[in-house]
């Protein structure tokens, strides 16, 4: 009977364990389908604009939340220009002043993407809240679909 008791005092602990580490479980209903406000679709790149939709979640001054976006916007449509420009341009650059060509055709593009880019218009926003963070802070997410045109 001590034995028994033994054996059980043992075995239960062990089955516990082996029990609760064999996997994870998440939970039901924990995990959550994240959706943006605007769908993408409504928003595609097309030959006389491009888009960006971004958002930025945080505590504080909404202002900054709101030029964080703004400021990943912009990278996003500066780099999608400049690959427009890049692919759109052939250049033939043989001959004597062929470097010094390329550097002055790449200051150029510089200079039309950031012009293009600082015409960026926001087209539709969203501020979604998430309540109180852990440190008592409002907890805010902006939403922004930007565009600049295609010149």
């Amino acid at each position: 009977m001590k034995n028994l008791k033994l054996l059980t005092l043992f075995l239960v602990p062990c089955l516990f364990i082996m029990y609760s580490c064999g996997s994870t479980k998440y939970g039901k209903g924990v995990a959550k389908k994240v959706e943006m406000p605007f769908a993408e679709e409504d928003y595609v790149d097309n030959s006389t604009y491009v888009y960006s939709i971004q958002s930025t979640r945080g505590t504080g001054s909404k202002s900054a939340i709101k030029a964080a976006t703004l400021a990943k916007a912009k990278n996003e449509l500066s780099a999608k220009v400049r690959s427009q420009i890049i692919s759109s341009a052939t250049i033939n650059q043989d001959g004597e002043d062929g470097a010094d060509f390329s550097e002055s055709f790449k200051a150029t593009i510089t200079d039309n993407v950031n012009k293009i880019v600082e015409s960026t218009v926001l087209i539709k926003s969203e501020w979604l809240t998430y309540g109180k963070s852990i440190s008592g802070k409002e907890e805010f997410e902006y939403w922004g679909v930007y565009r600049v045109k295609n010149k």
